[in-house]
């Protein structure tokens, strides 16, 4: 259980530095502001929920795929311009980029 805090600790971290980040470098109106923070929150709650409440298999993917797409929905304007920022990024900041998020997304399934 120590290691699952720990390890909650780090992504959450992680999710509140990007969204920080985010909101800095796009300088953000306070609409856009507040979408991002509820996207931010209901991941956090997400990954908060599936380690300490044990949901079935369905049902994990169910209400992540659910967060993931409210999520878009909420913040695509602010997704539009990062994306657009990554595209203008060197090929080899790219690569970085798409590997430690998929690594990222990998280490979180596998963990919790």
């Amino acid at each position: 259980m120590t290691f699952t805090i720990v390890f909650l600790t780090a992504i959450i971290a992680l999710i509140v530095s990007k969204i920080r980040t985010i909101v800095l470098r796009n300088n953000l109106d306070d609409v856009n502001e507040k979408r991002l923070l509820i996207t931010g929150s209901l991941l956090i709650l997400f990954f908060v929920t599936s380690a300490t409440l044990p949901y079935p298999e369905s049902l994990y993917w169910f209400i992540g795929l659910g967060v993931v797409f409210t999520g878009i929905l909420l913040s695509f304007n602010v997704l539009k311009k990062e994306f657009k920022r990554f595209l203008k990024l060197r090929t080899k900041d790219k690569v970085v980029n798409v590997l430690f998020y998929s690594l990222f997304i990998v280490v979180t399934n596998i963990y919790l």
